[in-house]
């Protein structure tokens, strides 16, 4: 057991001392806008956009006018028209692409916590369980909650879009694995021994 705990303690502290790092280097320069972001005026101005309402609105007023457009035309109609309004066409794309993109941060900034949270309750759980001597349950539990944190504090690759969200996931995450270390070192320090040596009781010579 000692030497599976030692094992299992220096991978952990090589997995989430290795995610701080690199959390900290995206929330600092992951998030950088391409310079290619230039030739695409639409995507850029829907990135600096900061309120999600506004962008819904925008893509509501475009997609208005995309179905004034092609209604009543046939579908080789509307192929034509691709060509002939194509900003109005790369406005909709740009801003359904972003508003997506914030979608899906806002739900994984959730679930982060909500599974974080579980995986704490599970330390909790585990810890309580080995130090009452129910050593490999205990320990099992402890361990698969430590896996549920490393999993949900591994680092988010920047796909371009939903800056801020991204800044915020990335936080998240950052702080997550700050609470996995001092979940780890806690549960390192008040751990003991699960398999304490038997003491021996001298006996007195003659006897």
């Amino acid at each position: 057991m000692k030497a599976l705990q030692i094992t299992l303690f220096l991978i952990a502290n090589v997995i989430f001392l290795s995610q701080a790092g690199r959390n900290i280097h995206h929330m600092i320069l992951g998030s950088q806008p391409s310079v290619l972001d230039k030739f695409e005026p639409e995507k850029e101005k829907a990135r600096s956009e900061t309120q999600l309402r506004v962008l819904l609105a925008d893509y509501q007023a475009v997609l208005e006018e995309i179905r004034a457009l092609e209604k009543g035309k046939k579908s080789s109609e509307v192929a034509d028209l691709r060509h002939t309004h194509s900003a109005t066409y790369d406005r909709k794309d740009a801003l359904r692409s972003e508003i997506s993109q914030r979608e899906d941060r806002t739900r994984e900034i959730r679930d982060l916590w909500i599974y974080s949270g579980y995986g704490l309750l599970l330390i909790i759980a585990g810890g309580v369980l080995y130090r009452r001597a129910v050593v490999w349950p205990g320990f099992a539990i402890l361990v698969s909650g430590f896996c549920i944190l490393e999993y949900w504090a591994s680092p988010s690759y920047f796909e371009g879009g939903a800056n801020a969200e991204y800044h915020q996931l990335l936080l998240g995450k950052t702080i997550l694995t700050l609470l996995a270390l001092g979940a780890l070192y806690g549960f390192w320090r008040l751990r003991g021994d699960p398999n304490p040596p038997l003491q021996t009781t001298a006996t007195a010579p003659g006897k």
